[in-house]
């Protein structure tokens, strides 16, 4: 979002204004930007984040000028997942710092992977989106949504405000998108830079508007931090990884027997791997049952800890379960931790504490709704035989097919 900065939007502003000069004058944001400095700009407006009563009061004042905007908790909802989505502008001269009241706002949707590919196919549905497909405050999104903007007359020029703001190198060079749904949409984008159709990857979108940061790349990739990943561990060196994760964690730090820790089940799982700048860092393992899936064996490195990396870990447990068709998942919290696994909507179920290893554990657990992709034993059966985790993505085995069958060899029993 950075890359957005006062400097740019301006001269985006003048070259939008120079390929309309013949078009009729009119005082458009592009006019009013082009002739303000930063200065004069912060001096008009302030921008500050807002509470659920917040947005709520601001959304409300929204309504009659943007037809079908989306519900107060669903803005809400991802506010509290990720708090660079919702931004509050204020006249400055209104603007009272024990009562802060906004007179505007802007929203945006940090996407991850799948969600870009959803946004662009019409699968997302921007008026409520399942926050699995936004990403959170400490990961790099793959895309950028320009969600709502309500900033009437000058509001309009803190929007270069709101996007420094939320800027940092994490999102340096990410495309953003847009939908406008007024003229006043229209009018506030398009001198920044935006244009009609929106790509992602080999998808395009006509019905879209598009910014292209890619070209800033260069320019930052040496100031831009690996971004933090969660995959599935695929390979033998990767399980190596996870072993001396959790052989620090567990044996080093909590000194838990080495036949205790590595019990038998590792042959019988799924694993992830966090890495933060290609340095493996956090790890988790599921084992499926009938009814439900047990997630365990969670652990960060001491070093790369209140991060946030623990929840981002256990998100993408939850969602790679729940598109395996599993509602229910299951844990034990060492009872110190209980309240980390609630944020992540996991109840203490009822039942007696245990011991195990040397610490005090409680039972947990999540009851989601059905993931509305999970994998059936209706899908394609191309589907059914790629790699974990990666069902939306043709596999290996896709590609084979190109080379025909071939004849069985005879065998002389």
């Amino acid at each position: 979002m950075n890359a957005l900065d006062i400097d740019l939007i301006r001269k985006s502003a003048r070259e939008h204004a120079r390929a309309n000069r013949s078009a009729p004058a009119s005082r458009s944001t592009a006019h009013s930007l082009e002739r303000m400095t930063n200065l004069q700009v912060a001096r008009r407006t302030v921008i500050f984040t807002v509470g659920a009563a917040g947005i709520a009061s601001l959304v409300d004042r929204a309504r009659a000028d943007i037809p079908g905007l989306t519900k107060n908790e669903v803005l809400q909802a991802a506010a509290r997942h990720n708090p660079d989505i919702f931004w509050a502008i204020a006249r400055s001269d209104r603007f009272d710092i024990s009562d802060p009241k906004g007179d505007g706002f802007l929203a945006v949707l940090p996407l991850t992977h799948e969600g870009m590919r959803r946004l662009l196919d019409g699968r997302l549905n921007t008026k409520d989106p399942e926050l699995c497909y936004v990403a959170r405050q400490s990961e790099r999104p793959a895309g950028i949504y320009v969600w709502a903007i309500h900033a009437k007359g000058t509001l309009a020029a803190a929007i270069p405000l709101v996007l420094q703001k939320i800027s940092s190198p994490l999102y340096q060079g990410v495309n953003l998108y847009s939908r406008p749904i007024t003229k006043g949409g229209l009018r506030v984008l398009e001198p920044l830079g935006f244009q009609p159709g929106a790509s992602y990857e080999e998808l395009f979108a006509p019905h879209l508007q598009m910014f292209d940061r890619s070209k800033d790349l260069p320019r930052v990739k040496a100031m831009l931090p690996e971004p933090v990943t969660v995959e599935v561990v695929r390979s033998m060196d990767e399980m190596a990884r996870v072993i001396a994760i959790r052989g620090a964690v567990y044996m080093g730090e909590q000194h838990c027997p080495f036949e205790e820790e590595f019990d038998g089940n590792d042959f019988s799982a799924t694993h992830l791997i966090c890495h933060k700048d290609g340095e493996p860092v956090g790890c988790m393992r599921i084992r499926y049952f009938a009814d439900f899936a047990k997630l365990e064996r969670l652990a960060v490195r001491n070093e790369s800890r209140n991060a946030g990396l623990a929840g981002q870990i256990v998100d993408t447990a939850i969602e790679l379960c729940r598109k395996k068709g599993y509602r229910v998942l299951y844990a034990h919290a060492q009872a110190r931790l209980l309240g980390f696994w609630q944020q992540r909507g996991f109840k203490r179920a009822p039942g007696r504490k245990f011991v195990f290893s040397d610490f005090d554990y409680v039972e947990v657990k999540l009851e989601t709704e059905k993931h509305p992709q999970c994998i059936t034993i209706n899908d394609d059966p191309y589907v059914l035989i790629r790699p974990e985790g990666r069902w939306d993505r043709p596999g290996i085995l896709e590609k084979s097919t190109s080379r025909g069958i071939c004849e069985a060899a005879d065998v002389v029993q």
